[in-house]
């Protein structure tokens, strides 16, 4: 998929194509920063800001667009807005408390987690399904990205030196 992804971005500044590669849900930094740093040759500091950055620009287009899109949903297929009202309400009476205490900080160790189904893109979405407010769910995913991203960066630079080692 990355060599797919690659050739059809080939041609473009390396910075850009570490960036877009970040946006995008699967790769996000986990992936984007090695590639950066391995294939695409950026100095460790490039590679940091450009992956940094893309993995958090489609979070306001989250924010903005997926309210929307759930009144769409609500609007026009009830049986499944029927669904996830009642996942959602499930979740909120299940934690309670803790949801509205700990939520904002629960995206910040999401985004931070490397793993499947964690980051800026699923911690943005859950951000506006509970309504976390705003501000403070963006604090907490930017800050997570920025020390997630650092972690792998952290690992990327092990493993190089490592490497180089042998």
């Amino acid at each position: 998929m990355i060599d797919t992804l690659l050739i059809w971005l080939e041609g473009l500044p390396s910075e850009l194509i570490a960036f877009v590669l970040a946006m995008i849900p699967v790769t996000e930094t986990r992936l984007a920063l090695p590639v950066a740093i391995f294939v695409l040759h950026l100095s460790p500091w490039a590679a940091f800001t450009s992956t940094l950055l893309g993995n958090l620009f489609p979070m306001p287009f989250i924010f903005a667009l997926l309210t929307p899109a759930l009144k769409i949903v609500h609007q026009r297929i009830p049986r499944l807005d029927q669904w996830f009202v009642s996942w959602r309400d499930t979740q909120v009476k299940k934690f309670g408390e803790s949801y509205s205490k700990w939520g904002a900080f629960f995206l910040f160790l999401l985004v931070v987690a490397p793993g499947p189904g964690t980051g800026v893109w699923t911690a943005s979405a859950l951000a506006v399904i509970f309504a976390i407010d705003r501000r403070l769910a963006a604090i907490s995913i930017i800050s997570g990205a920025f020390i997630g991203t650092l972690a792998i960066l952290a690992v990327t630079q092990g493993v190089f030196t490592g490497l180089q080692l042998l």
